[in-house]
C-alpha cells in the first residue's frame, strides 16, 4: 500500500472514534507494507488526478492505480466500489478489484 492509503484508513477509524494506531499496528506486525514511492510516480499520480477530477480522484486512489500499474497480477482491495469500476490502469485496463457491495 502507500502512505496516502494509511492516512485515509486512521482518518476513517478517528471518525467512527477508533483507535488509529491499529491502522499502524498492521506495518508494524508486517501485515502491510507501504513500499510505494509517489517521488518516482507523481508525474502518473498527477495526471491521473486531472484525468478523473469529475469523479474526483483522491491522492490515495491515484496512488493505488499507479501501483497496480506496477504489479501486473495485483488485485485491489477497497471501499471505492464505484471508482475503481470506473479507473483504468495503463489508460484503458480494467484494474483487478474486490470490495464490498453496499
Amino acid at each position: 500500500t502507500c502512505e496516502a492509503v494509511l492516512a485515509e484508513a486512521c482518518a476513517r477509524l478517528s471518525y467512527y472514534g477508533e483507535d488509529q494506531s491499529r491502522v499502524i499496528d498492521l506495518v508494524v506486525d508486517g501485515a502491510v507494507a507501504a513500499e510505494f514511492d509517489v517521488n518516482r510516480s507523481a508525474d502518473r499520480v498527477a495526471r491521473l488526478m486531472k484525468k478523473y477530477s469529475d469523479r474526483p480522484m483522491d491522492f490515495a486512489d491515484a496512488c493505488i492505480v499507479a501501483m497496480s500499474e506496477q504489479v501486473s497480477d495485483c488485485v485491489v482491495v477497497t471501499l471505492d466500489h464505484e471508482d475503481f469500476a470506473v479507473y483504468r490502469r495503463h489508460e484503458r485496463e480494467v484494474i483487478p478489484f474486490t470490495s464490498p457491495r453496499r
